[in-house]
């Protein structure tokens, strides 16, 4: 039986994953909603994702800090469905890729000088909160939203 987790009312997309719901890190089927499109977001439908050790960790909470219901994945790869009226980096139709982190606060000094992986707001991929309160969820799933300074843009070549 899918769970639908509740997120804040401005945000919007129905989304299908895979997730665990207990430490048997047994991964099934799971409807969420995603964040809607903001203005330097980008929306993907995911191609592929990697399957990472620290993914499997996660799951079956050995690390011991996992929140359930957690949709792995943090090795994405997709198609650029949708860009915010501010994107520069991307259009629609291109491919982009996705790591570890989808979010910082932007204006430490930290981030400020692109070492956001030492902030203190850092956003992880999945099993994480949005500053909102909402939840991130991995790319174990169809389609993910991205700040775009949080994505590579993939060329075609």
């Amino acid at each position: 039986m899918s769970q639908e987790i509740p997120v804040a009312e401005e945000q919007a997309g129905k989304a299908y994953g895979r997730a665990a719901r207990d430490s048997s890190g047994i991964l099934s089927p799971f409807h969420f909603t995603r964040r809607s499109t903001g203005s330097n977001d980008i929306s993907m439908k995911i191609l592929y994702c990697g399957i990472c050790h620290s993914d499997l960790l996660f799951a079956k909470n050995e690390i011991g800090m996992t929140i359930y219901p957690i949709v792995p994945g943090h090795e994405i790869v997709g198609e650029v469905t949708k860009v915010g009226c501010n994107v520069t980096k991307f259009k629609v139709g291109n491919i982009a890729g996705v790591g570890c982190m989808v979010g910082s606060c932007r204006s430490c000094d930290n981030c400020t000088q692109d070492f956001e992986n030492y902030c203190s707001k850092i956003v992880w991929t999945y099993n994480e909160h949005y500053e909102d309160g909402s939840r991130t969820f991995g790319g174990y799933s169809d389609k993910l939203v991205v700040d775009e300074h949080f994505a590579v843009r993939i060329p075609d070549n």
